[in-house]
């Protein structure tokens, strides 16, 4: 029981201790960039206060909406295109020599391939469509996703598999009770790596070709030389990465490793 107690206020001090830490992060990035706007000219680089002022007058005038979502379409798109080719890539090279020896010069390649490139090259062959930034996505993004996946395959005990064989347990029960929660955390951090990635790179393919999103803007404020509102741009599209991030990974997360929280290391000793 009192080992019960105990376990119980760790975790809670673990969920207050990390809301204290990102709120001191987050005032630490803001004092940061008051300092730093301080320095600068304003027409250059706006105070904070001023910025999100900028940022809500783009939503409550709705200009924002349509650009934001055509920006969150094309990244939907492109990690899941990317996550489908990299898993897959990523699991071949796990279980297997020759796909390892066969896909690794592409994934090497394609990490080694900058992302502007490919942003540029797929709209000269497909022109200003939503295929051009979806593509050059796919293709940053899925080198880093099959390298995580891999590594994660390739961890996988040999010896608990031809245990499972030897007791006829089925490959689906074999999937979901072993294989799925050994491989969880790479599948995880494949996907915060993916989906990081696929922001940048359809912001940066919406500058080359597009007529709506958050990086057609950036780029249209900058033409203009209206760098306060490119600040306001970024800065919106920052915070709903941020809601994405803490409003559905970390939920998913959480629930996911709930088996792991009696687990606690903490206590050990």
């Amino acid at each position: 029981m009192a080992t019960s107690n105990r376990i119980r206020w760790i975790r809670e001090w673990r969920e207050i201790d990390g809301t204290t830490a990102r709120i001191i992060g987050i005032i630490g990035a803001i004092g940061s960039w008051f300092a730093l706007a301080s320095v600068f000219p304003n027409q250059l680089m706006p105070y904070p206060y001023e910025t999100f002022l900028l940022a809500w007058g783009l939503v409550e005038s709705g200009v924002a909406f349509p650009h934001l979502s055509s920006t969150l379409y094309l990244t939907l798109l492109g990690f899941l295109g990317s996550l489908i080719l990299g898993t897959a890539v990523g699991v071949f090279m796990g279980v297997n020599s020759y796909s390892q020896k066969f896909f690794t010069p592409y994934v090497i390649t394609g990490l080694s391939i900058p992302a502007i490139a490919w942003a540029a090259v797929m709209t000269l062959i497909f022109g200003y469509s939503i295929v051009s930034p979806v593509t050059a996505t796919i293709l940053t993004t899925f080198p880093y996703i099959a390298i995580n996946i891999w590594k994660g395959v390739e961890g996988l005990e040999a010896d608990l598999i031809r245990m499972s064989k030897a007791f006829n347990i089925s490959k689906l029960r074999m999937l979901r009770r072993m294989i799925l929660p050994s491989v969880s955390p790479s599948l995880f951090t494949a996907g915060r790596f993916g989906l990081a990635i696929s922001w940048k790179i359809v912001t940066i393919s919406e500058i080359f070709a597009a007529s709506l999103g958050v990086g057609y803007k950036l780029m249209q404020s900058y033409q203009l030389y209206n760098f306060e509102e490119a600040w306001a741009w970024a800065t919106l599209f920052m915070v709903v990465i941020l809601i994405i991030e803490y409003g559905f990974f970390k939920p998913l997360q959480r629930r996911v490793f709930a088996y792991r929280q009696d687990a606690d290391f903490e206590l050990i000793g």
